[in-house]
């Protein structure tokens, strides 16, 4: 059944849009599962800690811009426009995953923590944006736009590292051109 509200429709097809380009329904319903930031959090101090263990330490805090931004984010359209609860799982769940898929390999992991850095660099500050304009119509509607060029980002780097046949040195590359962009 259709919703009425043009802003959750925008929400509700990027979800349907991701779920889709998953076409995995137990990767969709583990990223469901990840309802937080503090369950990021402590993926990320768990993957410190085995990098501690094999001395292998990574710069982590390369991801800390792109987490505070989204966390903006999540506060804005929690409250603002009072999304559903499953839209706050679809931005905690997938960077979760991607920081533990990744972390198998040096140079993918370092990938997605410079491509997360230069996404946190250029995500807005939600907070400043919702205090600026006043029309919650406009600003609903933008922050669906967001949404769906997050789940976008998320989708086309969980599909690299779902592909068990292709090695880590082309998602590198893509990663590392994404970046560059």
């Amino acid at each position: 059944m259709a919703t009425a509200d043009p802003i959750q429709r925008i929400f509700d097809a990027a979800q349907r849009e991701f779920k889709n380009g998953l076409d995995n329904e137990n990767l969709f319903q583990d990223i469901l599962a990840v309802t937080n930031i503090d369950q990021v959090y402590d993926a990320i101090e768990m993957l410190q800690e085995k990098q501690r263990k094999q001395d292998s330490l990574r710069y982590l805090a390369r991801a800390e811009p792109f987490l505070k931004r989204l966390q903006s984010y999540a506060s804005v359209i929690e409250v603002f426009i009072q999304v559903k609860p499953e839209v706050l799982c679809l931005i905690w769940g997938p960077i979760r995953l991607l920081l533990l898929w990744s972390s198998e390999t040096k140079k993918s992991f370092d990938a997605i923590l410079n491509i997360t850095a230069k996404i946190g660099e250029l995500l807005p500050q939600f907070q400043e944006v919702v205090e600026l304009f006043g029309d919650k119509e406009q600003i609903a509607a933008t922050m669906g736009l967001f949404f769906r060029d997050i789940l976008d980002f998320y989708l086309i780097a969980l599909k690299f590292f779902k592909l068990r046949s292709m090695s880590p040195r082309p998602v590198v590359a893509l990663m590392t051109r994404l970046i560059a962009q």
